[in-house]
């Protein structure tokens, strides 16, 4: 059986929605390597979670990475909003003109022997200011091309039709490692 690791009831619940798929989960400490690339990051959660619990694993690091900083902060997106918050985020690109970011999620699917890695990206950009009060860390500055909106600003439904989240899904539904 396949076992989500996370303790984001949050994500289980986002998985879910665009998986159509019950998912078996549970939180683990895992140790998180600092690296501004996720491959390295979601590889070492993957194997670890294996090690833990013997059974094939799903886990999940997403990192947001900004054109203006050469991909800073990617995956230590989270230690940026820890020390600064998404309003001091914004405050740090202030003066930037280059606003792009691209969000990308990775799932590590690890099977005891190998990880096998689903990417999904969207390309879009940092407004000035938060916007919205939904969704949880960046979404409230991150506008996807192609919405007005911040997924922050987003129904649902709405921000899986964008999602970097939804992409990486789609390619593990793909591969057959899962059915649903």
């Amino acid at each position: 059986m396949l076992t989500f690791v996370t303790g984001n009831v949050n994500k289980v619940q986002e998985f879910e929605r665009i998986l159509s798929y019950p998912l078996a989960h549970t939180a683990l400490d895992l140790d998180e390597i600092q690296a501004v690339g996720l491959l390295p990051v979601v590889e070492h959660k993957a194997r670890q979670a294996y090690a833990t619990l013997g059974c094939p694993v799903l886990v999940e690091d997403t990192g947001l990475a900004f054109a203006a900083w050469s991909g800073l902060p990617g995956a230590l997106i989270k230690w940026f909003l820890n020390s600064v918050g998404v309003d001091g985020v914004c405050h740090m690109l202030q003066g930037e003109s280059n606003r792009a970011a691209t969000a990308t999620t990775l799932l590590g699917y690890c099977d005891g022997k190998d990880v096998q890695i689903f990417p999904g990206s969207v390309d879009g950009v940092v407004p000035t200011t938060p916007h919205g009060e939904s969704g949880v860390g960046w979404d409230a500055i991150f506008q996807p091309h192609g919405s007005g909106l911040t997924f922050a600003e987003m129904d649902p439904s709405e921000k899986d039709r964008f999602s970097m989240r939804r992409i990486a899904l789609e390619a593990f539904q793909q591969s057959g490692l899962i059915s649903g």
